[in-house]
């Protein structure tokens, strides 16, 4: 599952493949874990078995980020030592980008505790990016072949418009999902439609969301998955549809084991566009699965 985009034509938009991706990428080792651990795995492994799709929260310390699970730190080992910086997490995406360079990273950034959200993509801007780097960054959906051996920035980040010190734009900002709803107990069945915002004031990108993350098991399946499996999307447009929800009586991990077990009974059709789908604890079992459906 290493190289699993060189089949892919180049010509084709990144919104028309169904994507395996991770959530809470970050949280192998992490406090608090019976609620805040949602990987088994870390990044590095994930975009082994197929995900290529990761879900990165920060917080700003100084003049870096760390990688954070809400109020919950992450850590580099089990020993819990040493904490996870977002450089870490770069270095093992470009390695594993640089020995597979046929393949592309959707990073999605978002500030989830600490100052604001504006600083944290001041911090990012400055610290993180650089011209060596293989980043995508407009606001735009771009094809597979433009953004081979990169990562595409998906940012749920609020970008301070008057900042000094730089000039955002549509060019250097990434995709715009600063303004991702937050679907929680959602009475809404499959796909939420949104719109991406663009700084020029052109027309945004639709995007469809699915992201019921308070729901038990049941109502996830019927209510937010299994719509979206069941009626597949026509429309041009960048579908998010994640999996992954929790309970205080039901944590991501057995969450997680309860959506397997009815996804595993489910044929998903080749060729029908199930989005970008979300995972907690993901198996290359289920990677495959999903990746299969692109041909």
């Amino acid at each position: 599952m290493t190289d699993w985009m060189s089949k892919i034509p180049s010509d084709f938009l990144i919104s028309e493949i169904n994507i395996p991706g991770t959530h809470d990428s970050c949280t192998q080792y992490v406090d608090f874990p019976y609620i805040s651990r949602c990987q088994s795995m870390s990044v590095y492994e994930q975009l082994h078995i197929g995900a290529r799709f990761v879900d990165i929260r920060v917080e700003k310390v100084g003049d870096s980020l760390r990688v954070v699970h809400g109020m919950a730190k992450c850590y580099k080992d089990a020993r819990k030592k040493d904490l996870l910086d977002l450089n870490q997490v770069l270095d093992d995406c470009f390695l594993f980008l640089q020995n597979h360079p046929t393949e592309t990273i959707i990073m999605s950034l978002k500030r989830d505790h600490g100052g604001s959200s504006e600083d944290a993509f001041d911090t990012f801007y400055e610290s993180y990016l650089s011209q060596d780097d293989p980043w995508y960054l407009e606001n735009r959906v771009p094809t597979l072949g433009e953004v081979r051996g990169k990562i595409v920035l998906f940012n749920r980040c609020a970008v301070n418009s008057e900042n000094p010190r730089h000039t955002y734009t549509d060019y250097n900002t990434g995709l715009n999902f600063s303004g991702f709803p937050d679907q929680s107990k959602s009475t809404d069945k499959g796909f939420i439609t949104a719109q991406i915002p663009r700084r020029d004031n052109k027309r945004g990108y639709k995007y469809f969301q699915q992201d019921m993350y308070k729901l038990k098991a049941r109502q996830k399946w019927e209510n937010g998955i299994l719509p979206t499996l069941e009626n597949p999307l026509t429309e041009y447009g960048i579908a998010i549809n994640f999996f992954s929800a929790t309970r205080l009586n039901c944590n991501p991990k057995r969450m997680a084991k309860k959506i397997y077990k009815r996804l595993e009974k489910t044929k998903l059709q080749p060729m029908r566009k199930y989005g970008w789908i979300v995972l907690d604890f993901p198996t290359e079992k289920i990677c495959r699965k999903i990746i299969l459906t692109n041909f």
